[in-house]
């Protein structure tokens, strides 16, 4: 959110959670679930999102449904081969992270079908050309689920930012009443560990006093039934037990480095590896990590 949109909208957020929590917590809950519109065609970063866009040319694409809507989908065949029986090459899921599209995963495609996978990648609820307003982990686990039943069997779920928030939810069943996400690795590129410290620091950043933040996090229990501590990543993971590579950038600035840290505490099972200077979202096109991420899920 824009510093002069903050410097409004604090003092009558802290106001609000202090005389109408309750308001205040559905409101920001609304806000926080809410990505931000597309940038227009003529900006610099709608051209980027036009020319990343190309790259889907050669997939498959493929509207899912879910309980919410539908999600647009790309799914890459990977060359005719051997194989025993009939069934298709196992799947990686490619999962984006918020404010962004199925089209920035697409560094991992080629060298993943080149190791004989079909490639899927798609666009979250309320992002690409999928459909909704609003994403939030029940949201993005429905979708992953959906998908990952439409494309089984999934051998590895290779996912970012916010997309490893749903990824773990989806494969710990944090969320109830959600399908189980069934996947045999899973590769968490900048990932958050902490669903709790993001959405105290959202709360903190638009102004949400203690009365309105518990109420925010009173909606999140609501909605995702389960409170918004079940969504920590070590302890999905402890639970989950799957051979998990982390990657992170020791310079991320949306995500500190300890979110990394703190995910591989989970377990012997997690491999950490750290790169230096990338960032958040440049780390997707950086050949080392595309390497490590395919060396990872060939096994």
């Amino acid at each position: 959110m824009p510093g002069t949109a903050l410097r409004v909208i604090r003092p009558l957020v802290r106001i609000g959670s202090f005389i109408a929590p309750h308001t205040a917590g559905r409101a920001a809950f609304k806000l926080f679930c809410t990505p931000p519109r597309p940038p227009g065609p003529q900006s610099r970063t709608g051209k980027a999102i036009i020319a990343a866009r190309g790259r889907l040319a050669l997939a498959i694409r493929q509207a899912v449904s879910y309980p919410c809507g539908t999600v647009s989908t790309y799914l890459f065949e990977p060359e005719p081969r051997l194989q025993d029986g009939d069934g298709p090459a196992p799947t990686v899921i490619l999962l984006h992270g918020w404010n962004s599209e199925a089209a920035f995963m697409t560094a991992f495609v080629q060298p993943l079908l080149a190791q004989g996978f079909r490639v899927v990648a798609f666009d979250m609820p309320a992002h690409g050309t999928s459909t909704g307003a609003e994403l939030n982990i029940p949201l993005g686990v429905g979708a992953l689920a959906a998908v990952a039943r439409v494309f089984a069997p999934v051998h590895a779920i290779v996912a970012h930012s916010f997309g490893g928030a749903i990824a773990l939810a989806g494969l710990a069943r944090s969320v109830p009443g959600q399908p189980r996400v069934k996947s045999n690795r899973l590769a968490l590129v900048a990932a958050p560990s902490s669903v709790t410290t993001i959405t105290r620091n959202f709360g903190a950043t638009i102004g949400l006093g203690r009365r309105g933040q518990a109420a925010l996090e009173r909606r999140i229990h609501s909605v995702a039934g389960n409170p918004v501590e079940a969504f920590e990543g070590c302890g999905q993971l402890e639970a989950i037990g799957l051979p998990t590579l982390v990657i992170h950038d020791r310079q991320d600035r949306e995500l500190d480095f300890h979110h990394a840290q703190a995910l591989a505490a989970a377990g012997p099972f997690v491999t950490l590896q750290e790169t230096s200077g990338l960032g958040h979202r440049r780390i997707l096109q950086a050949r080392q990590v595309v390497e490590s991420v395919t060396r990872f899920v060939v096994g």
